[in-house]
């Protein structure tokens, strides 16, 4: 009889699959990649990845709810401030923080592929729509509250700065991907007084 196998050591195989498609689809893209590739870099056997995925496009979603996750960890501190601008504000310095962290250069090129293969892979684009709908929503929410308690003036509609914010740090991700240099406390200054002035 076998020995069980326990829920952690089933999610520690599940992170190092998860891992190891990161470094092998942001080296080699999303249709080049094999199952192979990953199996070899993750040190697992073929059948192991099959245990938890069962398509490269299952695990695009399984790294996309990684992301996701930590999405949700920002957005739960920045609905717990007590002003909804201080929130916006936190939000996308953390997003500017993410982008430059050592360990974030896989995952940003990774990006890249996954954003390309939501305009011609049907799954791909559900599954990273379905992810996305929740975070956008409560961002929106968050703008929404901070033009109400008066912190974003008439001038401004609730979508044209959550477009303009969003896009700022869709900016920040590619500028990763393309190596260039960015110093991180002059970007929240820029932040602090693009924001400052919404109102």
């Amino acid at each position: 009889m076998s020995p069980k196998v326990s829920a952690e050591y089933m999610l520690q195989r599940r992170r190092k699959i998860l891992d190891a498609a990161t470094k092998v689809f942001s080296e080699k893209g999303f249709h080049a990649a094999t199952l192979d590739d990953i199996a070899t870099a993750a040190e697992v056997s073929k059948g192991s990845i099959y245990i938890h995925f069962d398509s490269k496009e299952a695990m695009i979603y399984g790294l996309s709810e990684r992301w996701h996750t930590t999405d949700d960890e920002v957005l739960d501190a920045a609905e717990a401030m007590p002003r909804a601008i201080n929130g916006v504000t936190h939000i996308v310095k953390a997003t500017i923080r993410r982008s430059q962290r050592v360990d974030f250069g896989d995952s940003a090129r990774l990006g890249m592929f996954v954003w390309a293969e939501v305009l011609i892979n049907p799954a791909v684009a559900k599954s990273q729509a379905r992810l996305c709908e929740q975070s956008s929503r409560r961002f929106s929410d968050l703008v929404n509250q901070a033009k109400m308690e008066g912190d974003i003036g008439p001038a401004f509609t609730v979508d044209s700065v959550v477009m303009f914010l969003g896009s700022l740090g869709g900016g920040f991700f590619l500028s990763r991907v393309w190596g260039a240099k960015l110093d991180v406390a002059d970007a929240e200054k820029l932040v602090d007084a693009f924001i400052s002035n919404l109102s």
